[in-house]
Order: C-alpha cells, then structure tokens, then sequence
C-alpha cells in the first residue's frame, strides 16, 4: 500500500521523532574548545557543533536511516535536522555535515569535557 504524505506532516513527523529519540542528549563543551558535543545515555555522539563558524556536524547514519525509513534526500535530511537542532538549542547553524563517529568512541578520554545540562 502506497501512503501519500505532504512534505510539511512528513517534516513534522520526522522532528517528533528526533525530539522523542535524542531530546535528552547530554551536552559537553570545554572551555578552550570551539566544539559543543552532544551525546547519548550510551556517551555515543549525535551531533557536534562547532561554535566558531556554526556548522552541525551528524552522525551520517541520520541520512542512509532517513532514505530508508522516509525516502528523503541529502538535502532534505540536512535542513530537517538543523531545524529540531536550532529549535531545541536556540543555536543557530549555517550548515550541517554528515560525519562517521564510529573513530570517536573514546572521546571523553582527548579533552576533559564538562557536562554542562541535558538538552530536554
């Protein structure tokens, strides 16, 4: 069965779940750092931010699960997930990046990052 949804509820739907799945990541920054890291219960991240030229880093698995589950774009994935992020942080962001952080595991370990709040 073929299910036929505008853009703006399907965009809509998309940022309910991102708010339900990552609305209580854990943020972390460092005083001498440009990075705001922003990571799950299991101290995986989700989202980095760099506060110098406000760009939105992401885990690039967002694009290949929205494909799968939403069929949308690059692009598309893009703008919904710098909406929830601007929406949630206050923060605003010139443009998000898909990343790999599967080499980021340790990263607690680099820099002494400090928890600052959780993002609900």
């Amino acid at each position: 069965m073929r299910i036929i949804i505008s853009e703006n509820k399907l965009n809509r739907t998309i940022i309910k779940w991102l708010s339900g799945k990552y609305g209580d990541l854990e943020i972390y920054d460092h005083d001498n750092q440009p990075w705001v890291l922003y990571a799950n219960k299991n101290s995986e991240l989700i989202f980095l931010y760099n506060t110098k030229d406000n760009m939105l880093y992401f885990a690039k698995d967002f694009i290949k699960f929205f494909w799968d589950i939403f069929s949308i774009n690059v692009e598309q994935t893009k703008n919904i997930l710098i909406e929830w992020f601007e929406t949630h942080t206050g923060l605003k962001s010139n443009d998000a990046l898909g990343w790999d952080f599967s080499d980021a595991s340790d990263w607690k370990k680099v820099v002494r990052w400090e928890t600052k709040k959780r993002l609900s």
